[in-house]
């Protein structure tokens, strides 16, 4: 009885899941990016589309390698941070999120510094996201403003980059801009922001931007942009971190057709690397699973994008 009783008192074995694995593969072109979905964390489907890409850029978020979300919105994703190990010949690029106003440059600085740190062969951040739509409409935010914070992000990152062992590579991407905005950074915004983007520009780093277009009309938004500004994207860093249909109704959800727009684009733009993101829905909804549908299965771009990209 009491053999009986010891046996029962045992307890069950724990069953941990075994780790995804990692498949080690040449990257293409940069131009053939793509950009991580945010929810956390990454499961089996998202590393097999990643898997048939071959990306040579992804762009994810801070968030994901261990920088603190407030919102408690994207979480810690560990095995993110191994594939990206594993995958340091892929040009990798980290948006600080969340920023929904001009935090304090001295604190964005110094996280920028220690992802840095912690992962030295990522190099490229992406300061903000649209801060013309995402700062807190209480912020009362103006372009003078914007210009103002990005320069003092871009100093207090310089003494950085100027005292900290390992802290010149770091590379910084002024903020992409929400295209049509009401603040219609096209017309107004490029032009107002000029001195804040050519200091980023003249000292080696680079220029993020947003593009989308409509089904069947594959325009760059970045022929909209200022004469000065287009003048320099060929010789500067410049980088389509987001890219894809407007998410309208009309512009109806991802399909073949949209992977052959993708190429099409990455064709035409001036930009290094083309990371597409979340792409049109009917509905216009936020659409996590761009690349990969809710039940897994890649999706039809994801095809032709893995087939046909640069």
């Amino acid at each position: 009885m009491t053999l009986v009783l010891a046996a029962a008192c045992v307890p069950a074995p724990t069953r941990i899941a075994p780790p995804l694995p990692i498949v080690p593969w040449q990257p293409h072109s940069s131009l053939r990016g793509l950009d991580l979905s945010p929810k956390t964390p990454l499961v089996q489907s998202d590393y097999a589309a990643l898997d048939l890409i071959q990306p040579g850029s992804v762009v994810l978020f801070s968030t994901q390698l261990g920088d603190g979300d407030p919102l408690r919105e994207i979480g810690t994703d560990v095995h993110l941070q191994r594939w990206l190990a594993a995958h340091q010949d892929v040009t990798q690029i980290v948006r600080m999120w969340p920023v929904r106003g001009p935090d304090d440059p001295r604190r964005i600085a110094l996280r920028i510094v220690k992802l840095h740190e912690a992962y030295p062969w990522i190099k490229w951040f992406i300061l903000a996201n649209e801060p013309d739509i995402e700062w807190a409409p209480d912020a009362r935010t103006s372009w003078q403003q914007i210009g103002d914070w990005t320069e003092a992000v871009w100093w207090d990152v310089e003494l950085y980059r100027r005292s900290v062992p390992g802290g010149a590579d770091i590379k910084l991407l002024f903020p992409p801009l929400a295209q049509g905005s009401p603040m219609d950074p096209e017309h107004l915004g490029y032009d107002a922001l000029r001195p804040a983007i050519e200091l980023f520009l003249d000292h080696g780093d680079g220029l993020a931007g947003h593009e989308y277009w409509d089904r069947g009309d594959v325009y760059l938004v970045e022929d909209q942009w200022p004469d000065w500004l287009r003048a320099r994207l060929t010789t500067v860093p410049f980088f389509v971190t987001e890219a894809g249909r407007r998410p309208m109704a009309g512009n109806s959800p991802p399909d073949e057709d949209l992977g052959h727009e993708l190429v099409q684009f990455a064709g035409r733009t001036r930009a290094t690397v083309v990371a597409p993101f979340v792409l049109s829905s009917p509905g216009g909804l936020f659409d996590e699973f761009d690349f990969v549908g809710v039940d897994g299965e890649l999706r039809p771009q994801t095809l032709v994008w893995a087939a046909n990209g640069p």
